[in-house]
């Protein structure tokens, strides 16, 4: 009795009496004939719709682990000097230019296509404008509701470089 010793697509797992080694995105695997089309065989006769060779070469894959790495680099936030933030006065800013122009709150409203209770929740400080609010209200007021405001870096007690814990944040009497 003669035992048939069928093979599995390393790609879609179905059991073929013939695989064939292809090379994917510089991974080596066995395929079935349907799967063979995605990738260059190991003899260069793939039908992949980039040219090449049938491996990447060491430049190749060298170039893409350095991009891979940029990309990965966390990056600290607070690096800058000045970030943006939104006036803490804004509900009497937005209502003094409004007044001045001699607008009701339903007449902003609808130059600035919103509700007139977002407006009223606006001048009462109910409501934090989100930023495209903020254009909105910059724009038709001639007014300006954000400023640069420097960044404070704390200093850690901690010995090396790690991140801010709540006890760089609590000040010791």
């Amino acid at each position: 009795m003669v035992m048939r010793r069928e093979m599995i697509c390393e790609m879609c797992g179905k059991e073929s009496d013939f695989t064939r080694t292809i090379f994917l995105e510089g991974a080596q695997l066995k395929v079935c004939k349907e799967c063979s089309r995605f990738g260059e065989s190991s003899d260069g006769r793939g039908t992949s719709k980039r040219g090449g060779s049938a491996a990447p070469t060491r430049a190749v894959v060298a170039e893409r682990l350095q991009a891979r790495e940029r990309r990965m680099r966390s990056r600290d936030v607070y690096q800058e000097g000045t970030m943006i933030d939104l006036v803490p006065d804004y509900p009497k800013v937005i209502r003094e230019a409004r007044e001045a122009r001699g607008w009701k709150q339903e007449e902003l409203a609808t130059k600035i296509n919103e509700r007139s209770s977002v407006i009223a929740k606006l001048e009462t400080g109910d409501m934090r404008p989100a930023d495209q609010l903020i254009k909105k209200l910059e724009r038709e007021l001639g007014i300006k509701l954000t400023e640069k405001v420097p960044i404070v870096k704390l200093e850690s007690s901690g010995s090396g470089h790690r991140g801010l814990t709540l006890g760089d944040l609590i000040k010791k009497k």
